[in-house]
């Protein structure tokens, strides 16, 4: 835990230096406004900036232009004094607050890597998004955004060839989806070292520990006073809802929802000209968050065109400063706009749409105490009055932010857009963006509610004072009505029990006991080495569990000669990255079959085997053509059919004859019929399998070359689908 504590640290202060220096050319005022979110101000300046240089550069050397224009602005802004102080007490203190708020919600996010005392990437839901960030920032760390791996069929004596682990990194660059997210991952694992296996989950935290200083400045920009930033903050980062999207891996969205207070209050600050907020630095702000998050754009674009029009004077100046707003930004990263453009306009939720989501397909009670954190999203069937109170609250705040509060062009564009779409979407039944739509757009909402209630508050409070000639209105939180003082004394219990109730539920969002299975332990590390001593060109990689094959894959992203006979085609591009040949060495995951020698057997942990077929007798039998296949495994280690054809593969030794026997069961449903045999061969059919385990004789080919054995189960008279069938086992013919 210590080292993941470490690496938060680091990306933090790296981060902050980052963004102070871009902060040191602006006036001293708005610079004293914006310290508290100087980490989100770095984040937004590699975004955009890596984007550009992106072009032709790939981002360990786009890091060289970045500290150059970095050292620029700081020279710059040190000459023409702005610079002086650099730092004050009160925004340092505000600052140190807003990265005190942010530590106990970040440890909540780093819940699963405590437990687990470790800092390599956990996925505590099924999701594996992971992933997907892992690979895309690996290939960016060397490579142009405009560089699209090319995967072959199988491994090419080549210079950096493409191989199955940059799939992911195909999938996004083509798309194309936004990489923002991925470019800052990769700068701070470039400067720190590292490998994103071991810092995706800790940047992960560090968003989370960056929103309340986000929360801090956008507040003061909108001048809706500190308490604003303060509650707002704690209220943001401890949602159920935000943390389940780090515990889901979502990791774009989880920064986009940093960066969002801060961006929409920057751009409605740059409207203004007494605010001395520089038209390049909002565009910068806005190219920041359209480069890691595109999809915010339809909620953040309509809230601020409203902000723009629902204004009581000036028009027209602002107007001007807006479209000034919206050039800079295209200019200073043209390619992250061109690719959130042609992102949005091919967006779709594809297969995912057709799942469930915990924000509709639930009763209402469900719904809201989801929405609010009584219970993650995974649970919460239970009534709750809790729960009606706090989206009481909530809803109550919003009014109150869009009567009392300033702003309320913001606050109406925001809720005007988002709120249609997400009803649209929920009568389209379109679950997963549906989903996703209400985890971006209910923290802004929360955003809301403080400002209502603070401002409630603060009305209340303001009485007139005489001085001298004059009348001034002032707010006194401490000698205010005493019906303000119990509505604030109420207030912050309620901020308590919100943030106390959704820690909980980030808590209990994930099973303890799933999260060894789902962790990339040193048994990953330990495979790699293997591997490394035998010589990636006399190797095949044979893992069928989607889990350990994904993380597999990318311990051995390096490993260029690698083969895999056997990988999944939604995430790596392709269903076999293979010459067709035997190898040597064969490693080996949970759900491939193996009878052999003991001397064969040369490396074994917990998850892998290393085989060096040079050393004994063995045959060896694995799920090929993995569509085919279940993701899972039984608790015996068997792999399951999931379609009405399934295909073997089959690879032995020479002398160990052509005759094998797999073990085959069904371990759901009715007993079924299955045509087992080599492809192209007569089938055995094996009548009625059922639960208990038969050995199905299987004839092959003479020869040592590979097999593929097909599968093929009868549907049961009246069956809604293909019979599964497990193979768990395969045994030499003497």
């Amino acid at each position: 835990m210590l080292m993941t504590v470490l690496l938060v640290a680091a990306a933090w202060g790296l981060l902050a230096l980052l963004g102070l220096a871009l902060l040191a050319s602006v006036a001293p005022q708005l610079r004293h406004a914006l310290l508290p979110a100087a980490p989100l101000v770095g984040v937004t300046f590699l975004v955009a900036a890596l984007h550009t240089t992106g072009l032709f550069l790939s981002v360990r050397r786009g890091l060289v232009v970045v500290l150059v224009l970095a050292v620029v602005v700081l020279v710059v802004g040190v000459r023409r004094g702005r610079a002086r102080p650099l730092l004050d007490r009160p925004s340092a203190g505000w600052s140190l607050a807003g990265l005190a708020l942010g530590i106990p919600f970040a440890l909540v996010a780093l819940a699963p890597s405590a437990i687990l005392d470790s800092a390599r990437v956990v996925s505590p839901s099924a999701n594996n998004d992971a992933v997907w960030y892992v690979s895309v920032s690996s290939w960016l760390a060397d490579h142009p955004i405009t560089d699209v791996p090319m995967i072959p069929a199988a491994p090419m004596d080549v210079a950096d060839p493409g191989v199955p682990g940059d799939g992911p990194a195909v999938s996004a660059l083509t798309f194309p989806l936004r990489v923002g997210q991925e470019l800052v991952q990769a700068s701070l694992n470039t400067v720190t070292g590292t490998s994103p296996v071991t810092t995706f989950t800790p940047w992960l935290a560090v968003w989370v520990l960056l929103l309340p200083g986000g929360c801090l400045a956008a507040a003061a920009l909108l001048r809706l006073g500190r308490a604003v930033g303060v509650l707002s903050g704690v209220v943001m980062a401890s949602s159920v809802v935000l943390v389940q999207q780090v515990y889901n891996q979502n990791a774009a969205s989880v920064l986009g929802i940093a960066l969002a207070p801060l961006v929409l209050a920057g751009v409605v600050a740059a409207l203004e000209r007494d605010r001395r907020m520089p038209v390049l630095l909002a565009g910068l702000l806005l190219s920041g968050l359209v480069g890691t998050y595109s999809e915010y754009a339809p909620f953040v674009a309509p809230a601020l065109v409203a902000a723009l029009l629902l204004r009581r004077s000036g028009l027209g100046a602002a107007a001007a400063r807006g479209a000034g707003v919206l050039l800079a930004a295209v200019a200073i990263a043209p390619l992250a706009w061109y690719r959130a453009v042609q992102g949005l306009i091919g967006v779709r939720g594809g297969a995912a749409d057709a799942f469930p989501s915990p924000f509709r397909d639930a009763p209402l009670h469900v719904v809201l105490n989801r929405l609010v954190g009584v219970a993650p999203a995974g649970a919460g069937d239970e009534r709750s009055w809790l729960a009606v109170l706090l989206a009481a609250l909530v809803v109550a705040g919003v009014l109150l932010g869009i009567v009392l509060g300033p702003q309320r062009g913001l606050w109406l564009g925001l809720l005007g857009a988002a709120l249609p779409f997400i009803v649209w979407l929920s009568v389209q039944r379109l679950g997963y963006t549906q989903r996703r739509a209400v985890e971006i757009v209910l923290p802004l909402v929360l955003f809301i509610a403080v400002v209502g209630w603070v401002s409630l508050v603060r009305r209340l409070s303001r009485r007139s004072v005489t001085g001298g000639q004059r009348q001034v209105r002032v707010v006194r939180w401490w000698a205010g009505a005493p019906v303000a003082v119990v509505l604030a004394a109420a207030l912050l219990g309620s901020l308590v029990v919100f943030a106390g109730v959704n820690v909980r539920s980030s808590l209990a969002a994930f099973a303890r006991a799933d999260l060894a299975p789902r962790h990339v332990d040193s048994d990953f590390s330990e495979a790699r080495q293997w591997v490394a001593a035998a010589g990636e060109e006399d190797v095949s990689v044979l893992v069928p569990s989607f889990f350990d094959q994904q993380w597999m894959t990318l311990a051995l992203l390096d490993d260029e000669q690698v083969e895999y006979p056997a990988i999944r085609p939604d995430y790596f591009r392709t269903e076999s990255f293979w010459s067709g040949g035997v190898d040597r060495y064969w490693l080996v995951g949970i759900g491939v079959q193996v009878d052999a020698d003991p001397a064969v057997v040369v490396h074994a942990n917990d998850r892998f085997r290393m085989l060096d077929l040079s050393r004994g007798e063995a045959v060896i039998a694995a799920p090929y053509g993995l569509t085919d296949w279940d993701t899972g495994l039984w608790a015996d280690g068997g792999a399951t059919t999931v379609n009405a054809q399934a295909q073997a593969l089959v690879v032995r030794t020479p002398g160990t004859g052509s005759a094998v026997t797999l073990t085959l069961r069904a371990p759901l449903g009715e007993p079924v019929d299955v045509a087992v045999g080599a492809a192209g061969a007569p089938p055995v059919v094996v009548d009625d399998l059922a639960l208990q385990p038969v050995a199905a004789p299987v004839e092959l080919p003479a020869g040592t070359a590979p097999v593929l054995v097909d599968l093929l189960p009868e549907a049961p008279v009246g069956a809604a689908g293909p019979q599964r069938i497990e193979m768990a086992g395969v045994q030499r013919v003497p």
